[in-house]
């Protein structure tokens, strides 16, 4: 067994890895953060990250860095947000974007659902918070190929130039795509492409609310180079490996290892850095704890 196929052995192994111990980055005081839905780590600037709120939410990104202190609040002109649930931080053509997932919907209505792409500002991070606004680089415009979904976990995997979507409410969950680069298309169908493994998970010793099930994506994110996806639960992060020569379809596919992170309520916001060595979560109570994760190295084959 060579190559792709003994790594992707080797991944489907590892579920019980060495202990990882979340560890509180920052306690997230600010009471404009008071329903964070969505976040990502800059691919600009390390150690920034980007935050939004839930439903409700105005247009706007808040920066911080990973201490938690407050670098900008960034207003996106023209838009008015339906149900913002998650965010992506990807390079294209040499250049830094964020997206943002208007994606939630709960009552599964929505004829139509909304990914806003914004080129990710440059900013100096001393002298206090900095006023930002900017409009929308594209918008993406879809629908689903059946019928509306709730989906509150969204990635990029850059290398591909592919939207990934994972719905929240189907058991098992599944997996959607859409092109990064819609060209002069306004109105995309979203396409089935796949299944997400979903692994054995424990339910939260005091559960903050009976509607918060374990076993729902509420965060996706994909690593920039393309190896590591890391979903988010209201209980564990599950994190997927991806071998050289494989589809995402395929790692997505196969049993995660899995990380719980103890209690904090309602956790619907996960970012992943570079290389998928850490992983950032937080969730929607105020204050909300950045929590964060060391993850194990990836196996090497020998």
């Amino acid at each position: 067994m060579r190559g792709p196929a003994l790594l992707g052995a080797l991944l489907a192994t590892s579920v019980a890895s060495a202990d990882v111990v979340p560890q509180i980055a920052a306690l997230l005081r600010d009471a404009r953060l008071g329903e964070i839905s969505g976040m990502a780590l800059s691919t600009r600037t390390p150690q920034r990250l980007w935050l939004h709120n839930d439903s409700g939410t105005r247009p706007e990104l808040f920066a911080l860095d990973t201490d938690g202190r407050l670098q900008a609040r960034l207003v996106l002109s023209g838009s008015k947000p339906v149900d913002w649930e998650d965010m992506a931080a990807f390079e294209l053509d040499g250049k830094s974007y964020l997206l943002i997932a208007d994606t939630g919907d709960n009552g599964a209505v929505r004829k139509r659902s909304e990914l806003l792409i914004v080129e990710e500002p440059a900013f100096d991070d001393g002298g206090g918070e900095k006023p930002l606004t900017a409009s929308p680089a594209w918008r993406i415009g879809f629908r689903y190929a059946d019928a509306p979904h709730d989906v509150e976990a969204v990635a990029i995997d850059a290398l591909s130039e592919t939207v990934l979507l994972l719905t929240k409410r189907t058991s098992p969950p599944q997996i959607w795509s859409l092109p990064l680069r819609p060209g002069n298309r306004t109105d995309l169908v979203a396409q089935p492409v796949g299944s997400l493994a979903v692994p054995q998970e424990a339910v939260p010793a005091v559960n903050f609310e009976r509607r918060l099930q374990p076993g729902r994506p509420t965060g996706f994110a994909i690593s920039r180079d393309g190896r590591s996806a890391a979903v988010l639960t209201y209980a564990s992060v599950w994190l997927y490996r991806r071998a050289d020569g494989e589809r995402w379809t395929q790692a997505l596919g196969r049993t995660p290892q899995v990380f719980p992170f103890g209690l904090l309520a309602q956790a619907e916001a996960i970012a992943i850095d570079a290389t998928g060595a850490r992983v950032f979560v937080s969730g929607e109570r105020w204050p909300a704890p950045l929590l964060r994760l060391d993850l194990p190295p990836i196996p090497t084959t020998p």
